[in-house]
């Protein structure tokens, strides 16, 4: 898959950020054949996005990342989250949803946290995660899509929820990884069902931690 020229940058400075700040790491992306794909994963972290854009394009599998309209209005992060084609969400008069379609459609993947916000550690199930918002759901049944579970480990420990700024760890770098799961085909199943599914192999992957 064409990886852009300005998503190939961006992932190079994460990974940069990431290797300065941890062990990152990665399982292989599973074989995903012709058919659009979702990729769903938690959000514990300020610093998620980098990773993801990192692993991303390290895989040569660029997704366009769901992100929180007001993330944009900074004019330089606004500029940054442009250049690495992430896709306003949630608000300013934009269509997330149609966006994403349109994005399915021409066979490029796009990324979705649907906790929708950074979920802090005394604030998650027991599973390891927030509540799911259930629109990917309804964007991988109109697109003909299967979901991939994916899951940040520690990432937290990096840069924390409620931390301004990344936490230095010059002698004990901890080890973030994307984990990945097996692709989910929708058929004919409800919605919890299909949550159900997810959240079970994305707390699975947690569980490494």
């Amino acid at each position: 898959m064409h990886v852009p020229r300005s998503y190939a940058f961006g992932g190079w400075i994460f990974r940069v950020f990431a290797r300065w700040m941890s062990k990152p790491g990665s399982d292989p992306l599973p074989e995903l054949g012709d058919t659009p794909v979702v990729m769903v994963a938690n959000h514990s972290s300020i610093c998620d996005l980098f990773y993801a854009i990192a692993m991303l394009s390290d895989w040569g599998y660029p997704a366009r990342c769901l992100v929180r309209y007001n993330y944009f209005k900074n004019p330089l992060a606004g500029a940054f989250l442009r250049s690495v084609d992430c896709i306003p969400a949630g608000g300013g008069g934009t269509d997330a949803t149609s966006t994403a379609l349109e994005t399915l459609a021409s066979g490029r993947p796009i990324a979705v946290m649907p906790e929708g916000r950074i979920t802090p550690r005394d604030q998650r199930d027991p599973d390891g995660m927030g509540p799911f918002r259930p629109g990917y759901i309804d964007i991988a049944r109109q697109a003909n899509a299967q979901i991939l579970p994916v899951a940040l480990i520690n990432s937290d420990d990096v840069w924390g929820s409620r931390a301004k700024l990344p936490r230095m760890h010059p002698f004990r770098r901890p080890k973030v990884t994307l984990g990945t799961g097996t692709p989910i085909h929708l058929g004919d199943r409800d919605d919890a069902a299909i949550e159900a599914e997810v959240r079970i192999q994305m707390a699975s992957i947690l569980t490494r931690a």
